[in-house]
C-alpha cells in the first residue's frame, strides 16, 4: 500500500498543473520566465572576456547565501512567517488528527520545504549572462549555485526551527540565541575588516586613486572570505561545498559537507527529543498564512504586521483631511521600519549597493565601468517594480476611510501617494550616492542618476493608480498581475528606447545621455497617467470598496 504522505504529495502536485491549465494568466507568467530565461542564456553566450579567478565567486556565494540565512534564522527565532513554513493550514487540518507519528509528518514538512527553498532560488537562474561572462561558467554550475541556495536556505529554516522550539516560552534563553548569533557574526565581520586593513593603509598612503584603493580592499575581503569565510555556520560551508566543487578542492568539499550534514542531524535531534510538541508552533504561523491567502483572494493587500511595534510618541500631530495620511504613513513607517524605509527596502538596498562592489571588483575600465553601472541599474528598476507595488498607497486605498474624506479626490489622491514619493527620493539618494562613489562615477552622472531613480518611482506609482482605475472591482490576482506588468513595461519603453538612442549618439559621456532620455520620457508619461487616473478615489463602489 502507498504512503499516505507520498500519495498527499502526488495529489497536490496534480491539482497544481490543473490550476495552470485552467488559469491563462498563470500558463503566460511561466512562458513569460522561460522566455526570459532563454533570452539570458543566448544571450549571455555572446559575451567574451577574460575568466576571473573562481575564488571570488565563493566570496560572492559566501555574503549571499549569509545574509538569506541570518534573514531567515532570526525570522523564525522570532516566531515570524519563516518558522514552519512547510505547513498549511489543510495539513494542520488533514495531518495532525490522522493516525501518523509526528516525527513523519515533520519529516514530509522537511522535504516539501526543500523543493520550495529551491523554487525560491529559481530568481539565480536569470544571473547566467554576467556569471558566464565573468567566470565562464555553464548553466550546470548555475544550477549548482541554486542547489546551495536551497540547501543554505533550508538548513536555516531548520536550525530556526530547533532554536525556536527548544527556547518556547523563555524569552531569556531566546534573546541569548539571538545574542549568541549576531556575536558570530559581528566576530566574523570584524575579522573581515581587519583582514582588509593593510590594504586601506596601503591606499590611504600612496597616490593611488580610489577605485585602485578600493580594488585592493576588494580583493583581501575576496581571498579572506573564499578560505576563512567558507567556516561561518552553515551559510559559509553551503558556499564551501559549491565554490570547492568548482574549484577542484575536494577536501574543502567534504569538510564543509560533515559540517552541513552535522548541523541538520543536531537541529532535527533538538526538534523531535523537544519536550513541547511542535503542533502547537504550526498553528499560529499556518493560520497567519491562510489570512494572507484568503487577503489575496478578496483582493485586499495581506499587510504583515510587526510583532513588536515601536510606539513612542502616540498621535499624528500635524496634518488635517487627506493631509492627516501623508503624516499617518509617515508614523507606520517610523514605528515599522528604519526611519522612511521597510526592512524590505533596506534588503534591496543592500542587495544593490553590494552587486555594485561586485560589479566594480570585475570591471576596471571605463568602457566596463559604464555597462556595470547600467546593469546595476537595471537591477534596482527591476527591484523597485516589486517595491512599489508594496508601497503605503496600495494599503490604503483598500480600505474604505480614505474615500470618507470629504475632500477633493485628486487632493485626497495626492495625499495618500506624498509618503511614497518622499521615501523615493530619500532612497534614491542613499542607494545612488554610494553606488556613484563605488563605480568612480561623476557627479553630474550621479545626480541624474538620482532623478530618474526618482522618474521611474513616478512612473510606477502611476502605474499603481492606472491598475486601481481599471481593475478596482476585479478580484482575479493573476489578471491584475498580468496587467500591472505589461502596463509598466509599456509605460517605460519610450524612456529606454529614448535613453538607449541618447546614448548610441555618443554626444554626452558616459550614461549621462542614457539617464537624460529616461527622465526626459518618464516624467511626462507619468504625469499624464496621473491626470487620467485622478478621479481613482471619487466613488467607493468603483473599486468595490
Amino acid at each position: 500500500m502507498r504512503s499516505p504522505l507520498v500519495y498527499l504529495t502526488v495529489v497536490k502536485l496534480k491539482n497544481q498543473l490543473k490550476e495552470a491549465v485552467k488559469h491563462p494568466a498563470k500558463l503566460f507568467y511561466v512562458v513569460f520566465l522561460a522566455a526570459m530565461l532563454a533570452i539570458t542564456v543566448i544571450g549571455g553566450r555572446d559575451t567574451h572576456m577574460e575568466p576571473r579567478p573562481l575564488y571570488e565567486l565563493t566570496a560572492i556565494m559566501v555574503l549571499f547565501y549569509s545574509l538569506m540565512f541570518l534573514m531567515t534564522f532570526i525570522n523564525g527565532l522570532n516566531g515570524g512567517a519563516g518558522n514552519y513554513p512547510m505547513f498549511t493550514l489543510s495539513d494542520v487540518s488533514m495531518l495532525f488528527p490522522s493516525p501518523l507519528k509526528p516525527n513523519k509528518v515533520l519529516f514530509y514538512g522537511l522535504t516539501r520545504q526543500l523543493g520550495l527553498s529551491l523554487l525560491l532560488g529559481f530568481f539565480l537562474l536569470f544571473q547566467y549572462s554576467w556569471l558566464h561572462a565573468a567566470y565562464g561558467l555553464e548553466y550546470v554550475h548555475l544550477i549548482l549555485i541554486v542547489l546551495g541556495y536551497a540547501l543554505c536556505l533550508f538548513l536555516g529554516q531548520v536550525c530556526a526551527m530547533a532554536a525556536y522550539t527548544r527556547t518556547s516560552g523563555n524569552d531569556g534563553a531566546r534573546r541569548l540565541v539571538r545574542y549568541f548569533v549576531y556575536g558570530v557574526t559581528v566576530g566574523f565581520v570584524a575579522w573581515l575588516l581587519y583582514s582588509c586593513a593593510p590594504r586601506i593603509t596601503v591606499g590611504a598612503n600612496s597616490d593611488e586613486m580610489f577605485s585602485f584603493a578600493l580594488y585592493g580592499v576588494l580583493e583581501a575581503g575576496a581571498d579572506f572570505l573564499s578560505t576563512i569565510g567558507v567556516f561561518f555556520p552553515v551559510s559559509g560551508w553551503a558556499a564551501g561545498v559549491i565554490g570547492g566543487i568548482f574549484t577542484g578542492d575536494y577536501a574543502m568539499v567534504g569538510i564543509c559537507a560533515l559540517l552541513m550534514a552535522a548541523a541538520f542531524a543536531a537541529a532535527l535531534l533538538l526538534v523531535i527529543k523537544n519536550k513541547n510538541n511542535y503542533y502547537e508552533d504550526v498553528l499560529q504561523t499556518a493560520e497567519v498564512a491562510q489570512s494572507a491567502i484568503t487577503a489575496k483572494k478578496e483582493g485586499q493587500p495581506a499587510e504583515v504586521t510587526p510583532k513588536k511595534v515601536r510606539v513612542g510618541k502616540t498621535g499624528l500631530g500635524k496634518g488635517s483631511g487627506s493631509s492627516a495620511l501623508f503624516y499617518k504613513h509617515l508614523l507606520e513607517n517610523r514605528r515599522s521600519g528604519v526611519f522612511l524605509f521597510s526592512k524590505m527596502t533596506m534588503i534591496f538596498m543592500l542587495i544593490i549597493i553590494g552587486s555594485a562592489v561586485m560589479y566594480s571588483f570585475m570591471f576596471s575600465d571605463e568602457e566596463s565601468n559604464t555597462a556595470a553601472f547600467v546593469a546595476v541599474f537595471t537591477m534596482s528598476t527591476y527591484m523597485q517594480m516589486f517595491s512599489e507595488s508594496m508601497g503605503r498607497f496600495n494599503w490604503e486605498i483598500s480600505k474604505p476611510y480614505i474615500y470618507l474624506i470629504p475632500e477633493p479626490p485628486l487632493k485626497k489622491l495626492l495625499w495618500a501617494t506624498a509618503e511614497t514619493l518622499v521615501s523615493d527620493c530619500v532612497e534614491a539618494v542613499c542607494l545612488f550616492v554610494p553606488i556613484g562613489l563605488i563605480l568612480n562615477m561623476s557627479p553630474l552622472e550621479t545626480v541624474l542618476c538620482i532623478l530618474a531613480r526618482i522618474s521611474f518611482s513616478l512612473l510606477f506609482t502611476s502605474g499603481n493608480m492606472l491598475v486601481e482605475r481599471v481593475f478596482g472591482t476585479v478580484r482575479s490576482k493573476g489578471l491584475i498581475l498580468f496587467f500591472y506588468i505589461i502596463s509598466l513595461m509599456v509605460m517605460a519603453v519610450p524612456g529606454v528606447i529614448l535613453g538607449a538612442f541618447a546614448m548610441g549618439l555618443e554626444l554626452l559621456p558616459g550614461a549621462v545621455g542614457m539617464l537624460l532620455g529616461m527622465i526626459a520620457a518618464n516624467v511626462p508619461i507619468a504625469l499624464l497617467v496621473m491626470f487620467l487616473c485622478r478621479n481613482v478615489l471619487q466613488y467607493a463602489e468603483l473599486n468595490g470598496k
